[in-house]
């Protein structure tokens, strides 16, 4: 599943548009979509948009003997 999909998941959850997501960012809509388009997000743009969204984000590796790298 691309970041993409996962954020449009997540905005289908809590129930607002990409468009109101962006505003709620800070930022507008159209400069939102062209960063939405290239799917390049860092880690602290990702937990920002969890954030806005009532969410958690998080990313790692985690082995089945309990070790959570991340």
């Amino acid at each position: 599943m691309t970041i993409q999909q996962k954020i449009d998941m997540a905005c289908a959850h809590a129930g607002i548009t990409r468009a109101e997501l962006a505003r709620r960012l800070g930022t507008s809509p159209p400069a939102f979509q062209q960063r939405f388009n290239r799917g390049k997000f860092t880690q602290e743009e990702l937990e920002k948009i969890a954030t806005v969204l009532d969410g958690i984000y998080f990313s790692g590796f985690k082995f089945s003997d309990g070790i959570i790298i991340e």
